[in-house]
């Protein structure tokens, strides 16, 4: 099982050759008042924190559950529906430049800690697992908003892996900890950034979800409001 794949809509295309180049990091340095861009040194070292330079010693799995579903920028084998616990998907990150702005922020997926996720993991390569490793860290860790974890995961055949998932941190100043769902739609149907519009970023997401017959209740309830 798959999802259509697809590139945003933003003047910044998120494509692999503009995250290995740079250019994302160099439009956020480009933006008056955007947070601080870390350096390939810094995000590697970040990186090995997770996943030495040797590896893990077994098959290094990405769990996809938001815009890596739709636009994963790295290479993989293999892939397979999976679920992991002890975290949900939850739209709890303020974004001011991706898909927002600083008068109208936008909300970015997050995984957020109770629960469970039900999402995709994509099977890398041994040949090429750190590289690919390493330009992910370039797309999601640009400005360190995430605290990059590997998760326990359960694949559709009931095999259990370690995958390497992007998780919320509570502690950083854009983490957005309020549960109501009206306010959520609002703010992402009002945003917009130099990747696209935070609405683009969601129905995307959501129509992903919906080919892998995944039901999210978060995301449903956001999309009746939008709707509306």
């Amino acid at each position: 099982m798959s999802t259509t794949k697809k590139i945003n809509d933003g003047a910044i295309k998120l494509t692999r050759d503009n995250i290995t180049q740079g250019r994302l990091g160099e439009k956020i340095r480009s933006i008056s008042g955007s947070d601080k861009v870390l350096t390939m040194e810094e995000l590697v070292n970040e990186r090995r924190k997770v996943i030495p330079d040797k590896g893990i010693g077994n098959d290094l799995y990405v769990f996809a559950y938001g815009s890596l579903l739709w636009n994963p920028t790295v290479e993989y084998e293999g892939q397979s529906l999976a679920k992991i616990y002890g975290f949900h998907r939850s739209f709890c990150m303020k974004t001011y430049l991706g898909r927002g702005s600083f008068d109208n922020p936008g909300l970015m997926l997050g995984l957020d800690k109770g629960g469970s996720c039900q999402g995709m993991a994509f099977k890398l390569k041994k040949s090429n697992a750190i590289k690919n490793i390493d330009i992910l860290f370039q797309r999601e860790m640009v400005t360190g908003a995430y605290r990059p974890k590997l998760l326990k995961t359960k694949l559709a055949n009931g095999k259990i892996v370690l995958s390497l998932a992007f998780t919320v941190d509570k502690k950083h100043k854009n983490f957005f900890g309020k549960k109501d769902v009206k306010i959520k739609g609002k703010m992402i149907s009002k945003a917009n950034g130099f990747l696209g519009s935070c609405r683009e970023y969601f129905d995307n997401t959501l129509h992903s979800l919906s080919e892998l017959n995944i039901i999210d209740n978060e995301m449903r309830a956001i999309s009746r409001h939008l709707k509306k």
